[in-house]
């Protein structure tokens, strides 16, 4: 039998109660702070989910991960109350929790730019490499990738000074910090010719016209050869998460990309060996382009 509209209405707000809740005991099990009572029953939840949160987290710590848990919840009620922009104003704990994940991820950053973009291993392992993380946020990316490539300095823009007040405490915790610049700038006004071989543009946290603005000054800022990464979302699978990771962005006042577009964009500003990589479930699309050398 069809299912009715009011039908699909309750399966949904069902859904998300249980989304909801099941993160927040998620939650509650991981920190173990709270009435006792109540941190006991969140356990419950978690146990009865089949999860073991020992072997889960494999050496992770469990408050870093509470609040990369809960950062959802927090971003979501954000927009919710019509505060979308509160990005910035979560918890200390959830912001380095997202962008140390993130870091987490530098290896494989590497592996992909690696398959995707001749050259670029050699480029960024000698003597003077240099790259760009536009969005640096709390730095996780700009300090993994330095800690993981010793020949390579990575400078980090944002616009937002808390998180950089934030990177800042990571880059000095880094034994690759003085490898790590944080500045506080707008991409769009980028002016620094032929100084980078790698620049990391995230589209998703890039209002359109800042994007736009930010295509040409960064190819401006490659060094002849050198490549950037575009970073969008991924469309054209399951409708419903494509919706939502558009709803996700434009909420943050991000720009909604998808592979076709980028790769446009990247053609439009001179950019040669245009491609989108192949990027695992879960990560971000990635299109790449190439300065004439």
């Amino acid at each position: 039998m069809t299912e009715s509209s009011e039908e699909r209405l309750s399966a949904l707000m069902h859904a998300g109660d249980q989304a909801a809740w099941s993160t927040a005991a998620l939650v509650l099990a991981l920190r173990g702070d709270g009435p006792p009572a109540l941190v006991d029953a969140a356990r419950r939840v978690v146990d009865d989910m089949g999860l073991d949160l020992g072997a889960a987290l494999a050496g992770r710590p469990p408050a870093g991960t509470a609040a990369q848990a809960s950062a959802p919840l927090l971003q979501a009620a954000a927009v919710v109350r019509g505060e979308a922009a509160a990005w910035a104003e979560q918890p200390d704990e959830a912001l380095l929790a997202q962008g140390l994940a993130s870091g987490r991820g530098a290896p494989g950053f590497l592996r992909l730019a690696g398959a995707a973009m001749p050259g670029l291993s050699e480029a960024v392992s000698r003597r003077g490499a240099r790259m760009l993380d536009v969005g640096t946020g709390v730095g996780g990316l700009a300090v993994a990738l330095a800690e993981t490539l010793p020949q390579l300095t990575v400078v980090g823009i944002d616009v937002l000074p808390r998180v950089l007040a934030l990177a800042e405490r990571v880059r000095a915790a880094s034994p690759a910090g003085d490898r790590v610049v944080l500045r506080r700038q707008d991409v769009a006004a980028l002016d620094e010719p032929d100084t980078y071989d790698l620049i990391w543009l995230p589209a998703p946290f890039l209002p359109e016209p800042t994007l736009l603005a930010a295509l040409p000054a960064a190819t401006r800022a490659l060094r002849p050869g050198g490549w950037l990464m575009l970073g969008h979302g991924k469309y054209g699978h399951d409708p419903v998460e494509n919706a939502l990771n558009r709803f996700k962005t434009v909420a943050y006042g991000g720009t909604a990309l998808d592979a076709t577009r980028a790769q446009q964009l990247l053609a439009e500003v001179g950019l040669t060996a245009v491609s989108t990589a192949p990027t695992p479930l879960g990560s971000p699309g990635i299109t790449v382009g190439r300065r004439q050398r």
